[in-house]
């Protein structure tokens, strides 16, 4: 996938420019010109009304309860198919364009998702999960750990080196000692 990438960003651009020069020749250099000019306007409006429409469902689907029926990938989709739309040249507009119709942007969304899901299946790439994992305790040891008695001091074990550790004490109940003041003055 990224050795295509990489080709694509280096024979698109070619491929683009050879098509404006032999454009430009056939039909002059102000008409391709206008031509790039109302091709970025018009993909900048179907860019924008397709996204809005894809947020609008995602809103929906969210203040609902549910998960958006189009994922992230969807969105970004459009995001690139806007890009590509605005981009000059008349094969990023071809693609931008065929981005924003919905059947196109499903079937390149199942084919990324299945070639993520081959590299993640394979090892090369791994997630790691910051936060909570579903069905595991996350706070378990903590729980444990004030079960046990705490000790006010911790002497290392002959093994370990550095200062003695010091605990503070546990206190029962779970008062604590402490003094309040104002700076106001007394309401009279």
């Amino acid at each position: 996938m990224l050795k295509a990438l990489v080709i694509v960003c280096i024979l698109l651009p070619l491929a683009e420019l050879y098509l404006l020069i032999t454009l430009g020749h056939h039909i002059g250099l102000g008409s391709t010109l206008a031509l790039l000019a109302v091709s970025a306007v018009l993909g900048s409006l179907i860019a924008r009304r397709q996204g809005e429409k894809v947020f609008r469902n995602w809103r929906e689907a969210m203040a609902g309860g549910g998960v958006p029926e189009e994922g992230l990938l969807n969105g970004v989709l459009v995001m690139v198919g806007g890009a590509l739309l605005i981009a000059p040249g008349f094969i990023s507009d071809l693609m931008g364009l065929s981005l924003m119709v919905p059947p196109v942007r499903r079937w390149v969304t199942a084919r990324v998702r299945r070639s993520l899901e081959k590299t993640l299946r394979s090892g090369t790439v791994r997630f790691t999960q910051v936060g909570p994992v579903p069905g595991v305790d996350p706070f378990e040891e903590a729980r444990r750990f004030d079960e046990q008695e705490t000790p006010a001091k911790v002497e290392p074990s002959p093994s370990e080196e550095g200062p003695t550790a010091f605990r503070r004490p546990r206190s029962e109940g779970g008062e604590v000692d402490a003094e309040f003041t104002s700076d106001e003055e007394p309401r009279g």
